[in-house]
């Protein structure tokens, strides 16, 4: 199973094998948004997602594994990574603005970079911040640390900032090998490319998610992510109709069987992944959509809008072939399962 280390290489590596996107749109530096379809023709659509987050690259080679695997009847519509620009990382985010990519070898030489290339917009003991051209740039996380409006974020409302994969021994995921992609909204907040989705303003790779949901109106959304840990979690949404809350608990049941059958790690007793979710049976976790105080992700999104919707957790401190299998495992189980639905 593949690590992509550019998303030139996905491209690639598809065409390769003469499957050829559906192009949504274009992210800000040309890269195309690629969308494959496989499957079969039956609707209601299965939609599946990954990559919004660069630095999870196990759900992006699962869903590219998914695009030819994946049995079923029901037409699928896969978008492997949803963030092409960090997926290329920190140094080709820095060649946005510079024209060139950097040799970085450490925090210190990137922090060397931006002090002189661009303008410093904050700076702690922790983090420097600075803006060069068009795009921010910062050596740690921002995400959930100041309060929106801050006035020295103002002239990168609208605008990305990139900070650099920084853990060590994570496969597919080495420092600076991804650029995280952060987004700072009309309000001054920072978000992530998993927001936006119920938002009038949104980021074009929101966008032609959401063009492309509206237009396929999925009755099964899968997000597959990856969290810092060592085992294995998913998160299911509250439906509105009854019988889709009947399908949502029968595919929950379904996943969590099947992974814990393959003896694959659940997340502890004591995990909570933040506190508007709350846990099921182990290893499941559940959310009202409707109650997230940032913006729908797209998990969210679509259970407001379509019906069942589920985001795969697998941990990146496993081995990467376990949590692309793993992940697959879900996936390929969640369909199992849709399927009774409309047999």
């Amino acid at each position: 199973m593949q690590i992509f280390d550019r998303y030139t290489n996905l491209l690639d590596w598809m065409k390769c094998k003469e499957n050829y996107p559906r192009v949504l749109g274009h992210t800000l530096d040309g890269s195309p948004i690629a969308c494959w379809q496989s499957g079969g023709d039956k609707k209601p659509a299965i939609f599946i997602s990954a990559g919004s987050h660069s630095t999870e690259q196990a759900g992006v080679t699962a869903a590219v594994e998914l695009i030819d695997q994946l049995e079923t009847d029901h037409q699928i519509y896969v978008i492997p990574c949803r963030d092409p620009m960090g997926m290329n990382g920190f140094s080709y985010a820095l060649s946005l603005s510079l024209g060139e990519e950097p040799e970085l070898g450490s925090v210190e030489d990137s922090e060397e970079i931006l002090k002189d290339s661009g303008e410093v917009l904050y700076q702690d003991e922790e983090t420097l911040l600075v803006i060069i051209g068009e795009y921010g740039y910062s050596t740690s996380g921002l995400y959930g640390r100041f309060s929106p409006g801050e006035a020295f974020l103002e002239p990168l409302v609208g605008r990305r900032i990139f900070f650099p994969s920084s853990a060590e021994g994570i496969e597919g995921t080495a420092p600076f090998q991804r650029a995280y992609t952060l987004v700072v909204s009309p309000a001054g907040e920072i978000l992530h490319i998993n927001r936006f989705h119920d938002t009038p303003w949104a980021p074009v790779e929101v966008q032609c998610t959401r063009r492309l949901m509206a237009e396929i109106q999925p009755g099964l959304t899968l997000d597959l992510h990856e969290y810092g840990g060592d085992a294995f979690w998913f998160s299911a949404r509250h439906q509105q109709g009854d019988d889709d809350q009947v399908w949502e608990q029968k595919i929950a049941d379904g996943i969590i069987q099947t992974v814990v059958e393959s003896n694959t790690k659940l997340a502890e007793e004591d995990y909570l992944p933040g506190s508007f979710f709350t846990k099921g049976q182990p290893g499941v976790f559940w959310l009202n959509s409707q109650q997230r105080g940032e913006g729908l992700n797209l998990a969210d999104f679509a259970a407001n809008q379509y019906g069942l919707s589920f985001t795969i957790e697998t941990g990146m401190q496993s081995g990467f072939q376990h949590r692309v299998r793993t992940s697959m495992l879900a996936a390929q189980t969640a369909v199992n399962v849709f399927e009774q639905r409309y047999a």
